[in-house]
């Protein structure tokens, strides 16, 4: 048919399983969704149209939410058959690589024309009935485009519920008639696609956007092999962990630290293309393989760090990708989805290669799988519970069972090389010991003529003249000490009676390991659980070596500080990484406590923790009951930041929490309610720094209670130009006989507070404060502005932002700490204090208590004076 003469034209029959251009029938309208991994992966779109498919190509996948539009490509027609192909494209043919089966259903025509001609005259109208695209879409080609096939694929609305979606993971779309029979799969291995009832059938699936930070979950250690009817088994492996990040047109690589590494290991970037799904996250390990399959940590050490890396590298040290686990695909977060399931879809999903394979388990049989591991040379297994959910930390429910001993340790120093040896004799092993680092060994083997020119170089950036150990190691050799920040993989043959390691081999430094997480507690040699019998029992690990750790005592219930002057003291003088503390009631595990969050002044996560448990009856009149939008900065200042409006799914039980509608995802979601202390310290541990809440209560969201003037002066304008348009501004609410409350941003700017009844709008409080800004830049026309846009504005003014009293636009509530050098925080001022030289970088953490001795809590009585506008609006007139 003429139809079909490009698509013919295009491929050679005799060298591709493709359908040959044919006419056909059915009876229905049909569309499938094909996700085809060519040069470049795209999906493709195609409709029965005429007795052939009507197609484009859509580069980022078919639009999924509401309102989301995708550029879509009008290409050639193809036949009925095609619709029910999956296989791959050899080599050298048109369209070379592989096709999926995305989505397929049926689909009407809205309105009185043909799909015919509404794609003739560029506008095409569709409901679809499938199992992922399910509603009212549009296809309008782009009339001032300077390519004429170019359309944009609109998602414009979701389908109301009816018995027919109800009935459609049940009875499948009727398909052209010979459709299947002549569909081909050359070369598949095993990937399908994830239907919508798939993932809606996994217990614990919940919609959601793909999350933007995971928490990785780590095993614990165990010393004995065992089996369970409960556990499944699979091999461990010896390489780099690593997150696999799929968006549509793009492949990531995420390390433990969360640092991205794509660039490091290029060849990966088809992971993308071998896994069924336009968005998802796998977790697995990147791996260099020996000639017997095993992973070998010392094959995969030249790759670390090295970003594009040459041809000649890539073949020598080649890297495989095992995925053993899936945590979100396609708009569905599954990690409270049971381990099990979420493996058995990574499987159906993955299309296995050279450079991506699925880390296959055993049920039940621990203890045979771990004696093969031993016969085979294997590093260990890897125990998880078959139900286990994706914790995001450390956890029993996943235990390692090692052969090869190994394991992380800090570098501390080095000795001087005897007899022909070059650099440095041996690298000084140790462990922290709490806040005490001890000295376990030295490590002499392992090292090659460049590894020890380049671990040299290494070692003399970070010369020390202290010794880094709790008790000088006494030694043959002259030693060397350096800065602890180094952390080394070694293997050793065992532990001797005075904690020293015996027969260490160097194999590699841990570049994304941070030296504070060694510990003696987590690198093998605290006590191990309690050995399991072969039957079928469960894992429980103690809590000792987690509380050594933290440097306090347990109780029969485990780590607990039941009251806040222990935990103030412990957060004050402690030295430890960890702590569990019962704090009003409610229990929280706040970790990584000495990671740095501020460099000048030097403040850890645990003087963060400290100053928001001191100011907290200060600071939390002004969260309650209030949706917070956090902001997330969970390695400091230094480190990126991010926002976050929902509430995790791994949060404490405890947590207040209430659903709100969002626009933007056409649902609700939880927002977090931070009412008393242990919530403002989960906060704080998970990296918030500074709080910001909504002008309004959860309870009557439409209905603000505080009118804000948020002052923002250009880059480059004194503070003292944002004091006098806060004093203009504080004239004209006296004039009206308002009370209103002064405070800086914390940043550079100024803010003013009204609290007012609930009875107004936010409509109604943009209205007033833009109303008295007019006034002041009637007053100051050369210093304020109404420009939001920074580039626009005229240097030397201020602005006057009215427009961020809004639902949903929150803003650093009093007291709170502001992510910026210094430590400022946002704090209260007095009317005197306008008018002299204040400068904010002075009111800081390190100055609010002496504040808050010499003037009190200046907000003390701010809830006490809600105020009427009626009354101030009559004198205004």
């Amino acid at each position: 048919m003429a139809g079909l003469v490009e698509y013919n034209r295009k491929r050679n029959f005799q060298k591709t399983a493709e359908p040959k251009g044919r006419a056909g029938r059915t009876n229905q309208s049909v569309f499938v969704v094909q996700r085809h991994a060519a040069r470049r992966l795209h999906f493709d779109f195609r409709i029965q149209v005429n007795g052939a498919l009507a197609s484009w190509a859509v580069p980022k996948g078919p639009p999924q939410e509401q309102g989301e539009k995708r550029l879509a490509i009008h290409v050639e027609d193809h036949p009925l058959d095609y619709a029910g192909f999956e296989g791959d494209i050899p080599k050298g043919n048109y369209g070379a690589g592989h096709v999926d089966i995305w989505d397929e259903g049926t689909f009407e025509v809205e309105g009185a024309e043909s799909a015919a001609a509404q794609i003739e005259r560029g506008d095409l109208k569709l409901r679809l009935t499938g199992k992922r695209l399910n509603g009212r879409f549009v296809l309008v080609k782009l009339r001032h485009s300077a390519r004429p096939n170019e359309w944009l694929f609109i998602h414009k609305s979701d389908p109301a519920v009816s018995a027919a979606r109800s009935d459609r993971s049940e009875t499948p779309a009727a398909k052209p008639e010979g459709q299947r029979a002549n569909a081909k799969r050359t070369g598949a291995t095993g990937a399908t696609s994830a239907k919508i009832s798939d993932l809606e059938a996994l217990q614990g699936a919940k919609k959601s956007p793909m999350p933007s930070q995971i928490s990785l979950t780590l095993a614990q250690l165990q010393t004995k092999a065992f089996s369970g009817a409960e556990w499944l088994f699979e091999i461990k492996w010896d390489g780099e962990r690593a997150l696999g990040i799929l968006r549509p047109g793009d492949f990531e690589l995420r390390a433990r630290s969360g640092r991205n590494i794509t660039a490091e290991y290029p060849e990966l970037k088809e992971i993308g293309r071998q896994f069924n799904a336009r968005e998802a996250i796998l977790d697995g390990e990147i791996v260099v393989l020996d000639e017997q399959g095993r992973s070998d940590f010392r094959r995969i050490q030249p790759r670390f760090g090295v970003l594009n890396p040459p041809p000649a590298l890539q073949q020598k040290n080649p890297v495989t990708y095992y995925a053993f686990d899936l945590l979100y695909c396609d708009g569905y977060d599954l990690r409270r989805v049971a381990l099990e399931g979420r493996k058995a879809l990574l499987q159906k999903l993955l299309r296995t290669s050279d450079k991506i394979r699925f880390s296959d388990h055993v049920i039940e049989n621990g203890v045979e799988l771990f004696a093969m591991a031993r016969e085979q040379e294997l590093e260990g297994i890897i125990a998880k519970r078959r139900d286990s959910r994706y914790a995001g930390k450390r956890t029993s429910d996943w235990v390692k069972l090692k052969i090869v001993h190994d394991l992380d340790v800090v570098i501390g120093g080095w000795t001087a090389p005897r007899k022909t040896r070059d650099h440095f004799g041996s690298l000084l092993m140790g462990l922290y010991q709490g806040s005490d680092l001890k000295y376990i060994g030295s490590v002499g083997t392992g090292f090659d003529q460049e590894l020890l020119a380049k671990t040299a170089e290494t070692l003399r950036q970070l010369a020390a003249a202290v010794c880094p150990f709790s008790t000088v190691p006494q030694l043959k050799e002259t030693a060397h000490w350096v800065t602890p920040e180094l952390v080394a993989r070694v293997k050793y043959g065992q532990w001797t009676n005075d904690k020293k390691l015996r027969q260490p081999v160097f194999l590699g430094f841990q570049e994304d390991r941070e030296a504070r997480d060694c510990h003696f507690e987590t690198q093998g040699t605290a006590t191990a659980p309690q050995a399991m019998p072969q039957q079928k029992q469960t894992v429980r690990s103690p809590e000792s070596s987690r509380v050594k750790a933290a440097g306090i005592t347990a109780g029969a219930a485990g780590t607990s500080l039941a009251h806040a002057k222990n935990l103030e003291q412990e957060l004050a003088e402690g030295k430890g990484e960890a702590l569990n503390v019962e704090l009003d009631g409610k229990k929280l595990s706040l970790t990584h406590l000495n990671k740095p969050f501020f460099p000048q002044p030097r403040l850890r996560k645990r003087d963060v923790l400290l100053y928001y448990l001191r100011i907290a009856p200060c600071l939390l009149p002004f969260l309650k009951d209030r949706p917070l939008v956090l902001k997330r900065y969970p390695d400091g200042i230094a480190g990126k930041f991010f926002f976050q409006k929902e509430a995790s799914e791994s949060r404490p039980e405890w947590l207040r929490t209430v659903d709100i509608f969002s626009k933007e995802r056409g649902a609700t979601m939880p927002y977090i309610i931070a009412n008393d202390r242990a919530t403002l310290l989960y906060l704080t541990n998970l990296g918030c720094i500074d709080h910001n809440p909504w002008s309004s209560c959860f309870d009557d969201q439409e209905h603000p209670d505080y009118i804000f003037f948020d002052l923002d002066p250009t880059e480059g304008t004194p503070f003292e130009s944002a004091l006098l348009v806060a004093s203009a501004i504080y004239a004209q609410l006296q004039a009206l006989e308002l009370r209103c409350y002064l405070k800086t941003s914390g940043a550079s700017g100024f803010h003013i507070f009204v609290p007012i009844v609930r009875k107004y709008s936010y409509e109604q409080a943009r209205l007033f404060a833009g109303a008295i800004g007019q006034r002041v830049q009637t007053e100051l026309p050369k210093l304020v502005t109404f420009e939001r846009i920074v580039s626009k504005r005229r240097k030397g003014t201020v602005l006057i932002d009215a427009l961020q009293n809004a639902l949903g636009k929150p803003l650093a509530a009093a007291y709170s700490l502001r992510p910026f050098p210094g430590a400022p925080v946002s704090t209260p001022v007095t009317e005197s204090e306008l008018a002299k030289k204040m400068r904010p970088e002075q009111l800081n953490v390190e100055t609010i208590f002496q504040r808050l001795k010499r003037y009190g809590d200046l907000w003390k009585d701010f809830w006490e004076n809600r105020q009427l506008l009626d009354e101030a609006v009559n004198r205004a007139e």
